[in-house]
């Protein structure tokens, strides 16, 4: 692993990873978890580069990040501010057969030049900040033009994941007050993405269900993904878009 910078504490998210673990055996096993994130990478679909340079921001397992690598000879790099996630990243690439370099870094603050990436992502991770503009620029600056920005959003809003998973939230919130969740739709990030020079962002609302439901049931619910239902009790939502290509000046 490399420490690139100063990192600030979350300690609490760091003793989550510890009691909450969230890694598979195979990433192919029909799991819950498994069904989730092979949607989002079927979402992606052509937006997924062919080859060059991927970080997922906020990693966590870097569950997501190790499909898109097991889909394109990407050169992964999996970046989170809690330690215990990134012993578990080390997991992740052995069982996906990847290497990753596993980077302690802060969201608001990545160690990396500009344009260095050819896809960034994060999975989880915007809805965790007030104003979540300040991550999202900072993931469009590492970004190289025609680059693919993605990231999936777990709102605070009336959904089933909020009935089914309240003890929780409520838990997280008493150690972290004001950090899980904040309620922000995809206007708000589409508008910040085409601010910052990216394409027109592609949306789908998803996850009418309780996030520990079985994978048969969510099979079986998926075709809500993308509705006004999913719109208004999907628990999550993804979002993709491209950077453009910096226009010339002074041409006719």
């Amino acid at each position: 692993m490399t420490d690139r910078q100063p990192v600030r504490s979350w300690a609490a998210w760091d003793r989550d990873w510890v009691s909450h673990p969230d890694i598979e055996d195979s990433l192919d096993a029909p799991t819950l978890a498994n069904h989730i994130d092979r949607l989002k990478f079927e979402f992606l679909g052509a937006d997924l580069p062919a080859s060059g340079r991927a970080i997922e921001i906020g990693c966590g397992s870097a569950r997501l990040l190790a499909r898109m690598g097991r889909a394109a000879p990407l050169e992964l790099v999996a970046l989170d501010p809690a330690p215990n996630a990134l012993a578990i990243v080390r997991r992740t690439a052995a069982i996906a057969g990847l290497r990753m370099e596993r980077v302690r870094g802060d969201a608001l603050s990545l160690p990396f030049p500009d344009a260095s990436f050819d896809l960034v992502l994060s999975g989880g991770l915007l809805e965790h900040f007030p104003e979540p503009e300040a991550v999202v620029a900072e993931m469009v600056r590492i970004l190289r033009p025609g680059g693919t920005f993605y990231a999936d959003v777990v709102p605070r809003k009336l959904s089933m994941f909020r009935v089914r998973d309240a003890g929780r939230m409520l838990r997280t919130e008493w150690l972290m007050p004001g950090v899980y969740e904040s309620s922000h739709g995809p206007r708000r990030y589409a508008r910040a993405l085409e601010r910052l020079g990216c394409s027109k962002p592609r949306v789908r609302s998803a996850g009418v269900y309780p996030p520990r439901t079985g994978p048969a049931l969510a099979r079986f619910v998926a075709g809500l993904d993308g509705t006004p239902v999913a719109d208004l009790f999907g628990w999550y939502f993804m979002i993709a878009a491209r950077r453009e290509p910096a226009r010339g000046r002074g041409t006719t």
